[in-house]
């Protein structure tokens, strides 16, 4: 059974993978879309609200990879 820790740790896996697959494999746009404030998060960093609410991040990207912006 995994710990809390490990789970946190395999969805920030699933999200840093899913930003790179959203940037077409460019590692430094996706290390730069979740450092900046998006529109789809209130304004807030991907990066912050990944540690809140990591499922929130995963549904944006998911949005954009489909064309929904907000």
């Amino acid at each position: 059974m995994l710990s809390a820790d490990d789970s946190k740790q395999e969805i920030a896996i699933a999200i840093w993978r899913a930003a790179i697959d959203l940037f077409g494999g460019d590692r430094t746009a996706a290390d730069q879309w979740l450092q900046n404030e998006a529109i789809g998060l209130g304004w807030k960093r991907p990066i912050d609200v990944m540690q809140e609410d990591p499922q929130q991040v995963l549904d944006l990207i998911t949005r954009i990879d489909r064309g929904v912006y907000t």
